[in-house]
């Protein structure tokens, strides 16, 4: 436990959002695996369902791998996330991350689990939304039972579109969007804890 908590006390303030979460639900049976520092169990859902996943940061050097595969720049606040957490799940919250088995071995091992890829949704997951393809896609949530919203940069804001490139929200600043967005998936996760399941919540 102080090895989590070291972790999350070592966030930097623009995480706060993310951090506070971690707080909260810690005491649910959390651990760190193979780097990976998993926060409130839900077997309800499947054995080894968390809540919270985030991965290990990323390595630095593999920001200029990232640009060369896909001819764009990671902007610095993504940047600065990925330094400190490398992709992860808040819920049914995605934020992408460099997966280490392209960076290492120049493949996706779909072996292992991983961030869902920053790279892949740059070149691919991309063009299944009707937006401009030179934003920077690098998360979504779902938004209905079948849909999903994707989060877009566009060198001045953060954006959330539907895949019919219907804009839902935008704000100034990832801090922003990580208070709102998760409100709303911590939420949902609570609505769907089954009624006999007591939950320790600080």
């Amino acid at each position: 436990m102080n090895e989590i908590k070291n972790r999350i006390d070592n966030l930097p303030p623009e995480l706060d959002s993310i951090a506070n979460q971690l707080r909260k639900y810690v005491e649910n049976n959390s651990n760190i695996n193979d780097l990976v520092l998993n926060v409130l169990h839900r077997p309800w859902v499947a054995r080894l369902n968390w809540g919270i996943m985030l991965y290990q940061r990323a390595d630095v050097n593999w920001f200029v791998e990232y640009t060369k595969r896909t001819g764009k720049e990671i902007p610095k606040f993504y940047m600065d996330f990925l330094k400190n957490i490398n992709g992860g799940f808040i819920y049914n919250l995605s934020l992408y991350g460099l997966a280490p088995s392209i960076y290492n071995s120049g493949q996706l091992n779909r072996c292992i689990l991983q961030c869902h890829d920053l790279t892949t949704a740059n070149i691919n997951w991309i063009g299944g939304y009707d937006v401009d393809p030179n934003l920077f896609h690098f998360g979504g949530r779902s938004y209905t039972y079948d849909e999903n919203v994707g989060y877009f940069f566009d060198n001045e804001k953060i954006l959330c579109y539907r895949k019919n490139g219907e804009l839902i929200k935008k704000w100034d600043t990832f801090s922003q969007m990580l208070s709102e967005e998760i409100k709303i998936v911590e939420q949902k996760m609570l609505d769907d804890v089954p009624k006999e399941i007591d939950l320790i919540i600080n």
